[in-house]
This record gives structure tokens, sequence and C-alpha cells, in this order.
């Protein structure tokens, strides 16, 4: 009876039991269990695809998971040598794409290896090198991804990127061969010095190293730290070279040598700035550096590359370039209360670093003025200073002493002249004296005799003019003068002037169109006259005119490249461009109507 009662019991509770009151507890435990089994299961299928064997062709490749599971065996059975692991990182979203991230470790090293082998076999290699009549294959995919100075020639419309071999120049074979190892394998053989059997060759070789290019701690902390350096006078005294050459930071200019210069610069043309119509000064400077040959002429904002800006914004300022260094001095600033004054202040550009540095101010503010740069010194001439009174002092800067001095002044007050240094001497053309007067006079300045010396009269009077020489000539070029009836008038003549016979002489070519408060420059016989004003519009011009003066009897002027924007009072010259870059000159020194078809 026992049992019947409580099976009748159990039946009546359950006869008696709402949906609501069966076991609650039990049933959501199951689904809950039910539950996590399933993500379990998803969990496992999730792991078992993140670790995974791979049998690649002929290697042994274990898969780590990124969650911290133990590495897995490939193989249960047999080693093998050479084991590759390839780590295999997987996330969500890779597994759902089907797609997972291989990285191996020894892949890098194999395909430069192949391509090294392609070199010493001679397969596959499209470009070949030459130093000291030794040729060398290579790749100018590898060259240019290993070097500025490649991928600048292979990438920039240079001759050589289209040539089948390239003569190095200043590179002896020795040279270029460790540095294709290098490039190819990653590897130089620097040691071998400390081999007695090459301590005869150490003198030589380190004459070749660039110490004045390394900074102060790498000199302390490795090169005189080193019992090689330390066992060598030659190198000591290399390396207290550079450290001195450091210190002295305002006589670097005096103190460069090979060992101070990068190896390799190709010069181009910078610009320093200037006066435009809707910024009063400008402070940038800017290098030409064009990226498509075709365009160089339209596209003339895209043609100058900008560096480090000046300090402060000037316009008829003047440069003067020192040991590969720029320097910049006077000009007229615009102050905080809008009012425009010349300045003594002057600074100093490094290209390498491309950094200015502020040196000692002139004892004169000046503007239209000269600077010129003779031996150890820069001197500038004339000008006018703050009050706009014009003046006939001459000062001579000097790097090592970073001072200002004056020397022999002018037998009267000069601006707005021209000048230029050549022969060792500084010449001085036209300008106007503190009554107005234009001049035609010709003024040479002897240093050695710290004296003026006059010489033949110009063929015109000229002011806001530019001079430039080549050779034993100098040339005059744009300005004005007045007529009979003291109005201005542009000068388009160009005079030359012979420094042995002392005599002018008047060109059969002409300015396609005057050009006064012109920046002016020289490279390879050619004489560029950059932007300026003109007084027929009363408007800053842009343009660049080239004057080929190269060939003698074939003289031509023509266009340039255009200026990224109008401007007067600017300044110009060519310098070493970044060592970055290698701009193709060939833009600014072939006239536009020919630049397709060159």
């Amino acid at each position: 009876m026992q049992p019947q009662m409580n099976t009748h019991k159990h039946k009546c509770r359950k006869r008696g039991t709402s949906k609501k009151e069966k076991d609650p507890a039990g049933r959501g435990a199951e689904r809950i269990r039910k539950r996590e089994n399933k993500r379990m299961v998803e969990r496992k299928k999730m792991r078992e695809q993140m670790v995974t064997l791979i049998e690649c062709t002929g290697t042994r490749v274990a898969l780590v998971n990124v969650q911290g599971m133990r590495e897995q065996p490939a193989h249960r059975a047999g080693k093998r040598k050479n084991v590759d692991l390839i780590v295999l990182l997987c996330s969500i979203q890779e597994m759902l794409t089907g797609q997972r991230l291989c990285h191996s470790e020894s892949h890098n090293d194999s395909v430069l290896a192949a391509l090294n082998q392609q070199r010493s076999d001679g397969i596959l290699c499209d470009i070949t090198l030459i130093a000291e009549e030794q040729k060398f294959h290579a790749h100018k995919a590898v060259l240019a991804a290993c070097s500025d100075y490649f991928r600048a020639m292979f990438s920039l419309c240079m001759v050589e990127s289209g040539a089948d071999e390239v003569n190095l120049h200043g590179v002896t074979s020795l040279g270029l061969k460790q540095a294709l190892e290098f490039a190819y394998t990653g590897q130089l053989a620097v040691r071998w010095l400390e081999h007695n059997c090459h301590y005869q060759h150490m003198d030589e070789l380190l004459q070749y190293i660039r110490f004045g290019l390394m900074d102060v701690d790498t000199l302390h902390t490795v090169a005189l730290s080193h019992p090689l350096v330390q066992a060598s006078e030659t190198a000591t005294a290399l390396v207290n070279e550079a450290l001195e050459y450091h210190q002295s930071i305002y006589a670097q200019p005096v103190w460069q040598t090979r060992r101070t210069k990068p190896r390799f610069q190709s010069d181009t043309l910078y610009i320093i700035g200037g006066k435009k119509r809707e910024v009063c000064k400008v402070k940038e400077l800017r290098y030409f550096n064009p990226v498509d040959q075709e365009n160089a002429l339209i596209a003339a904002i895209a043609n100058w590359s900008e560096l480090a800006p000046m300090p402060v914004g000037r316009s008829h300022h003047c440069v003067a370039v020192m040991g590969d260094f720029l320097f910049v001095a006077g000009g007229e600033v615009e102050h905080a209360s809008g009012r425009t004054c010349a300045v003594r202040t002057a600074c100093r550009y490094d290209p390498r670093s491309n950094s200015w540095a502020e040196i000692a101010p002139m004892k004169n503010c000046r503007e239209h003025f000269v600077l010129g740069a003779m031996e150890e010194y820069l001197y500038a001439v004339g000008g006018r200073n703050e009050l706009r009174q014009v003046l006939p002092t001459v000062e001579r800067y000097c790097p090592k002493k970073n001072k200002w001095t004056f020397v022999q002044s002018f037998d009267r007050s000069l601006s707005c002249h021209a000048g230029y240094v050549a022969d060792g001497l500084l010449w001085i053309s036209g300008g106007v004296t503190n009554t107005a007067q234009y001049q035609n006079r010709l003024m040479v300045y002897e240093p050695n005799q710290n004296k003026w010396i006059s010489r033949s009269p110009m063929l015109q009077r000229r002011v806001y003019h530019s001079m430039a020489a080549v050779e034993r000539k100098l040339y005059v070029l744009g300005g004005n003068d007045l007529d009979y009836n003291n109005d201005r008038i542009l000068v388009r003549h160009i005079d030359s002037y012979n420094i042995d016979t002392d005599q002018w002489t008047r060109c059969s070519f002409n300015l396609l169109t005057g050009q006064n408060e012109s920046g002016v420059a020289v490279h390879n016989g050619r004489i560029y006259l950059v932007g300026g004003y003109s007084i027929w519009t009363n408007e800053p011009l842009a343009c660049i005119q080239v004057l080929d003066v190269s060939r003698e009897g074939k003289e031509e002027v023509f266009y340039g490249p255009t200026l990224p924007f109008a401007s007067n009072g600017i300044a110009a010259c060519f310098l070493p461009a970044p060592y970055f870059t290698c701009p193709n000159l060939q833009t600014l020194q072939v006239p536009h109507h020919r630049i397709g078809t060159v």
C-alpha cells in the first residue's frame, strides 16, 4: 500500500500544478547547460580553426594559437631539419572571410639572397654601374630602395633614368663593391682595418670618412672610445678636427673640406624672400625641384619645394654663398605696427640640416645694397638705412669672429646699385646718390689694398638693375634710366664688360621684357634673372629670364619656369640641393619652346 500512496501523492501533485509552477529552476538550468554546450562546441570549432596544421612543400610548419594554446606538432612521427616557424594570426573577421595573415621570418632573406644571386650571375639585372672602368651589375629597384641618391637618379627624369650603364665619378671600384654588398646582403666588411696587414692603408682610408658630418655625441662615444682610433695619430687628429669644426659654429663656412660636405649633391636654383601683393614680406625659402619635365613651365607651384623659412620675412635684402652656406643680410622688414623699414639683422642657412642660425647684425641697417663673398669675408656695400638715408659706408663680416667691421667707404652715398664678385674683386655699377643722381660709374674694390678703383663707365645710367659675371666678362641687365624729361624708362639692353681690356660692349641680344629689382644667379654659363618689378604695369613679375652666354656667338635669351608667385625684391642663388633630391636642371636651362623635344 505504501507505494500506491506515494504514487497517488505524486499524481495528485502533477495534476494540481500549473505551467507556471512546473520546476522552473530545473528547466532553466537545463536550457542554460544546452546553450553553454552549444557555445563550447562553437568555441572548440573556432579553436580548431585557429590552431591548424599546414603541410607546406618540403617544410614542416607549426601554428601557434594567439590565445595561449600550446604549440601543436606538425607530425608525430619523424623530424625534419630547417623547420620554419610561421605564426598564424587569425582574428574572427579573418576567420569569417577565410583569410589568414602568415609571416615568414625567412622570406625577406630568401628574396634578397635570390636577388643577390641574380646580381652575381648577371641575370635579370637592368643597370650596370661603372667605377674606375670596372662594371657592376645591379637592379634599379634594389638600389632605389636602399639609396635616396639612386632613387632620385632613376625616378626624377634624369638622363641616367633610362640608361643601361651609369659611370660613377669620384667613386672607387672597391667602395662601390662594398656598397652593393651591403645593399644586397645587409652586411658590410668594416672591421678589416683591425687586421695588421691593412694598417698601412688606414691613414689613407680615414681621409675619406666624413667626420665633420657626424654629430658630437657620435664622435665622443664611438670615435674617441674606439681602440683603433686611439691607436692612430691620423684618426685622432681627424676626430679632433671634426670636434673643433662643430664647436666653431660661425666659422664653419670657411672651414669646409671634403670631410664636412656630403658626397654628392647637385646644384639647383634657390629663391629667398621677396615682396608680393597678398603678403608684404615673404620669409619662405624654396628650391627648384620639378616633378614632371613636360609640365615644368605650367605647374609653377609644383616645381618649387619649400624648405625651412627664414626667421623673419624680408624683401630687397641681399644673399651670398660661402662654403655652401647661404647668408642673408639686411633688407626691408614689416614691423607689428605695419611700418616697413631697413634692418641690420643677418642669418645663415645650412642646407645639410635645413636649418637657420642668426649671425651678428651689421653695423648699419641696409636695403637696396650689395653683398658679396670674397675669400673668407662678406662685404656689404651702400644702400639705404631705416630712415631711407643713402649710405656711403662699406662693412666686412668675419665668420671666424662673427663680427662686422667698417672698411673703406665710397666717395659718395649710393643705393639701388648692382654688384658681383669676379676675379677676386668686388665690382659695383650704377645706382643713385643721396641727391637722386643716376650713375653710370663702374667701381671695383681691392680687398688687399682696401681701396676703391674707378674703371670705364657703363654705356648708360642704370638703377635697380642686376650684374653677373661669366668667365671674365661682366654683364649688366635690366633696370631703368631717366629720359630727357626725367621720366623713368626701362632698359632692355644688355651690356658686357671685358675685365682684361676695361671695355664695354652692347650685346646684340636684349631682354625679352624689362625687369627691375630682380634676383640674379649664375650657373654653367647661364645668368638667371628672377622676378622683379615692371614699371610698365607697376606690378611684380613672376618670370625668370635666362641669358645663355655659354657659347660665344650663339648667345640667347629665353624664359625659364615661372615663380610660384610674382615678387620683387627677391633674392636668388645656386646651392646644393637637399640630399634626398636630385632636381633636373634641364627644365631651367632649355627654352620653353624646346622642352618637349629634349
